[in-house]
């Protein structure tokens, strides 16, 4: 054997031994879905990367990316609620776990289901981040944005734009970094709207446990999405 296949195989080697530590390291760090997720993410249709709740009959369109090293399914308590007050839902499977690796799944999810139906995206904590990032380009496309314990990107000034914005969080949130969720606000529309649900924490928008490093709540999960929710739905249709 010569040198330069030596070479090759010793890079296909490495790059294997990579993609086994990622993908190992993506498995233990991914913070894993509930039972009650679980029983509602099967009511919802896969197609691709997506799971798509669909009432029979809905008034907008909303695209939900999760959060860092959250597994999806976690979403599906708030979102099929969502669902059941008249929302088209769609829920993205992000590769790696992280929404920042495919921002631009909305684009597709517009052109594949065409709608005349207002259109939002939103996400919780990397996914809210990773949102605005698709948004600063593709404004004109939707009519809202919504963050749950998260903020734009710093390269994501949306504040010149006509989009309706909902930014709610937890105020025993300790994941969210509180500094730089003030500073943002400077690169939203003045007319957003900011919520702060009083006992609620990070990882309560989703059904994934506690996480690490979070603050500990002093309403329920169930309590937190059900306050998110209601805020969603009246901001959506009644403001």
């Amino acid at each position: 054997m010569n040198i330069l296949k030596k070479v090759i195989l010793t890079i296909i080697f490495l790059l294997a031994l990579l993609s086994a530590g990622i993908f190992i390291y993506v498995r233990i760090s991914t913070y894993k879905p509930m039972t009650e997720a679980l029983d509602l993410i099967s009511l919802a249709q896969k197609k691709g990367n997506l799971y798509l709740f669909e009432p029979e009959t809905y008034h907008a369109n909303f695209i939900f990316y999760p959060g860092g090293f959250v597994d999806e399914r976690a979403y599906a308590p708030l979102l099929k609620s969502l669902s059941d007050s008249g929302v088209r839902v769609f829920l993205v499977d992000m590769p790696l776990g992280l929404a920042i690796t495919n921002i631009n799944a909305a684009s597709s999810i517009i052109e594949n289901y065409q709608s005349d139906l207002p259109w939002y995206i939103g996400g919780h904590s990397l996914g809210g981040a990773s949102a605005s990032l698709w948004a600063k380009d593709h404004h004109s496309k939707i009519l809202g944005i919504v963050f749950l314990g998260a903020y734009p990107a710093n390269s994501a000034d949306l504040s010149e734009t006509n989009l309706k914005i909902l930014s709610i969080y937890g105020t025993l949130d300790l994941i969210l970094n509180h500094e730089t969720y003030l500073e943002t606000q400077a690169l939203l529309p003045n007319d957003t709207l900011y919520v702060a649900i009083e006992g609620g924490n990070h990882a309560y928008f989703g059904h994934y446990g506690e996480q690490k490093g979070d603050g500990s709540a002093t309403i329920t999960r169930v309590e937190q999405q059900n306050i998110t929710l209601d805020l969603i739905i009246t901001w959506m249709f009644e403001t």
